[in-house]
This record gives structure tokens, C-alpha cells and sequence, in this order.
């Protein structure tokens, strides 16, 4: 290089590193964004929602659009989670107290799919056995328990969580022991999956994650309440379900160890699912990982190299990826949220602001969060799987949303919010925005 062109190279050199600067999302960018006026109603409106439309009682209307009936116990899980967050401690016990009272009038011995009210008095709606929408409702209890430290409410509803909790992980559902059919994991007989759009009976993810972390803190409740033969037996069924996850729930994706979304059952400890999805995000929700955190980190890589797609300059992660290449056409709320909040643990702002860009494009046309949402063009309608020649072809397809205001979906992410709002320097609960 000649002295003449060595200003040239210098200015070239500095220009270049501006915008390498400029394409780094920082954290005070991100606070920017959720100050917007955008963000601002878009969050307030959310989380109020959520507030206004729980009855004294606890019981929350699962939808405002009538799109599902009754209160699903799961969303319980969610929402405590967003309580604790914002400090709400008295309204989370509520929401968890009508769960437990719902339970007990209908003489159940296990937490239901949905209940109702008729009467003043707490109906069924939906016996489904779902395990882990149960384990999302003792996580909850033993969240709040270690967060308050000992209550009444603690003393009155010890005895039907902890048998919730050891029928939880006896061999029923906890297929652990000797024989090649039980490969250490929780089953789930009815999970309320978006592939395909019904119930699958699989070990999964998300069940495990949340099992795992009931296990950890009601074995924690427990050792505070001097029951340390429980705790114990808990603590050694958490090692059992680890052991499980690292045999039975990982693959090896571009040499890298990562989660699988789930095993489906031959009569003979399953076979592995390889699809990936918002599933195999579970243990970011649930707070608690079955394994080493890079397990965590691979997935995440691995969901982002081999799923995420990009329409009209707008990056979306799809709700599901399928083994045979193609995705889902839909988002999922709570999976914007989750992966938000991993984003969020891991310092990736540009995935953040990814994020947000995205919710901002598909939420526009509605004051709350949305269920999800989908792409809809040349064909496509709701909830297909389409391939990277279908997408490429979609030149004028559109974004549209579902059940605005769900109580599970918006619960989740306003707590990813809240959790975000907090790293920025912001309050987590909003204030109300007309």
C-alpha cells in the first residue's frame, strides 16, 4: 500500500467499523423501543387486561373473544410467574387459591384441563388429564411459597399440593425403574400441542421442564416445613428426570448437544421427534434446566440457523418446524416471549429488536397481544405447513392475528416484559395508558 491510498484505507476502515457499531442493538436502544408509544399501550392494555378481567375470586377468563371457554388452570403457571414479577403476591395467591377450591368442591384429586363458574360455584368444564398444565399450577404454588416466605395459605394448602405433587411423579407418569419402556421422563398423555393442531400422548419438553422445577422448589417448600423425607424423595426424582432428559431428550444438531422437543412413544422408551419449535423453549419459561445451559444455548443456536425465516425484510420464527424441512406458517405468542426472554439472559438485542419489530408488524391492527399469528397469501391460510419455495412465492401475503387478549399467550409475555422492562431501568408493571 502506497502513502498516498493510506488515508483512503484508514477513512474505508472507519466507516467500516461505524457501522459495524451501528448494527449493534444496545440495551439503551431497546429501552427506547419499550417507551415508545407503541409498546407503551401495547404492554399496559395487555397486562391490564389481564388484571381487570380476574374476578375477586381469582378466576380469569381464559379469552375475550369467546375463542375458549371457562379459565385454563395452565395459564395459573403464566400468570403467577407475571405476578411475582410486578409484585402483585396477593392476586397470585388468589389466582392460585380458585385453581386448589376448583379442585377440591369437584372432589378431584388432580389439578382440571378448564374450569367454570355457575352459580357462584366452580364447574368442570374440561377433566382432560394434562400433567403439565398440573405442574404448571405447583410451580406456581411453590414460586409464590418461597417468594413470601411461610403464609396460612401455605399451611391450608400443603396437604393437597404435596399429594398433587407426589402423584405427579409416581410411576404412573414418571415412567422411571428397570424396564426398556421407561426412559425417565414424565408422560403426557394429552399434549395440547400446536402441530397439527390436537393432543399428543408423547414424553415432551415442556413437561419435563416444568416438572423438573416443581420438583426443585416444592423439595425446597418442603425442607423449610421439616419434611425432609419428601424433600428427599423430590430432590432424587429430579436427579431420575435429569438423567432421563440427557439419555432420551437430546440430539446432536451440527455437532452441537441440543434439546429434543419430544419422544414419542413405541411401547419400547420411545422414539425422537426431530422436529423443533417453541416446545423446546420450555425450560426458559420454566426456569429451570435439566442440563448445562450450553444444552440451552445449542438449541436456541440451532432453532435459529435452521428456522427462522425472513418475509418482506421481517424476521419470524416460526411456531413449529417439521423433520421434513418445512415450517408452520403461524407464530405463537408465548414463543415470541420465551425467546425474547432468552434473548434477554443471553445479552442479544438485535434478537430483541427482532423480535419487537415483529410483534409490532402483526399486533398492529389490535389494542392487546395476540394468541399468534400467521401468513396468510397465494393460498396459504391459517396453520399450514408451507416450504421455502411456498414462502418464496408469497409475494403479497399478509400477517394476520388470532384470540387477541389470550390469557395464557399474554401472560407470558408480559412477563417476558416485565422481566426486560426491569434490565432496561424500567418499572415492570406499566402504568395505565388511555
Amino acid at each position: 500500500m502506497t502513502k498516498k491510498h493510506y488515508p483512503l484505507f484508514l477513512l474505508m476502515m472507519l466507516i467500516f467499523g461505524m457501522m459495524q457499531v451501528k448494527a449493534q442493538t444496545s440495551l439503551n436502544d431497546i429501552k427506547a423501543i419499550l417507551q415508545s408509544p407503541y409498546f407503551e399501550k401495547l404492554y399496559s392494555n395487555t397486562y391490564y387486561s389481564l388484571l381487570d378481567r380476574m374476578r375477586k375470586d381469582g378466576f380469569l377468563p381464559e379469552s375475550l373473544t369467546g375463542a375458549y371457554e371457562g379459565m385454563y388452570c395452565r395459564t395459573t403457571g403464566a400468570m403467577v410467574s407475571l405476578l411475582i414479577e410486578t409484585s402483585r403476591l396477593k392476586e397470585a395467591e388468589l389466582n392460585i387459591k380458585c385453581v386448589l377450591d376448583a379442585t377440591t368442591q369437584n372432589d378431584m384429586e388432580r389439578i382440571p384441563h378448564v374450569i367454570g363458574i355457575k352459580d357462584n360455584k366452580y364447574t368442570i368444564i374440561s377433566d382432560e388429564h394434562q400433567i403439565d398444565g398440573q405442574a404448571h399450577v405447583l410451580l406456581a404454588w411453590a414460586r409464590l411459597a418461597l417468594k413470601r416466605g411461610h403464609t396460612n395459605f401455605e399451611d391450608k394448602t400443603w396437604p393437597l399440593v404435596s399429594a398433587i405433587m407426589k402423584r405427579t411423579c409416581d410411576r404412573t407418569f414418571f415412567q422411571h425403574g428397570w424396564w426398556s419402556v421407561e426412559p425417565g421422563l414424565v408422560r403426557n398423555i394429552s399434549f395440547e400441542h400446536s402441530r397439527e393442531g390436537r393432543r399428543w400422548d408423547v414424553w415432551d419438553l415442556l413437561t419435563q421442564s416444568f416438572v423438573g422445577a416443581a420438583l426443585n422448589d416444592m423439595a425446597t417448600v418442603a425442607e423449610r416445613r421439616s419434611e425432609t423425607k419428601l424433600a428427599a424423595d423430590w430432590r432424587k426424582k429430579m436427579e431420575i428426570l435429569q438423567q432421563g432428559i440427557r439419555k432420551n431428550l437430546t440430539t446432536v444438531r451440527n455437532s452441537d448437544t441440543t434439546y429434543l422437543e419430544m419422544r414419542l412413544p413405541d411401547s419400547n422408551g420411545g422414539t425422537p421427534y426431530l422436529g423443533m419449535g417453541w416446545v423446546t423453549l420450555s425450560p426458559v419459561a420454566a426456569q429451570w434446566e435439566g442440563l448445562n445451559h450450553q444444552v440451552m444455548r445449542n438449541t436456541v443456536k440451532a432453532m435459529q440457523q435452521g428456522m427462522l425465516k425472513k418475509t418482506n425484510g421481517l424476521a419470524w420464527m416460526p411456531t413449529d418446524s417439521y423433520p421434513d424441512g418445512t415450517v408452520s406458517n403461524e407464530i405463537i405468542g408465548k414463543g415470541q416471549a420465551w425467546e425474547m426472554e432468552f434473548a434477554r439472559t443471553e445479552k442479544d438485542y438485535n434478537r430483541i429488536k427482532a423480535i419487537l419489530d415483529l410483534i409490532k408488524i402483526v399486533n398492529a391492527p389490535k389494542p392487546v397481544y395476540m394468541e399468534g399469528g400467521w401468513l396468510d397469501g397465494n393460498g396459504h391460510k391459517q396453520s399450514e405447513k408451507i416450504s421455502d419455495t411456498d414462502l418464496a412465492a408469497m409475494n403479497n401475503a399478509v400477517w394476520k392475528t388470532k384470540d387477541a387478549g389470550n390469557g395464557e399467550q399474554c401472560a407470558w409475555w408480559c412477563w417476558a416484559m416485565a422481566r426486560l422492562r426491569v434490565a432496561a431501568g424500567l418499572p415492570a408493571e406499566p402504568a395505565r395508558v388511555k
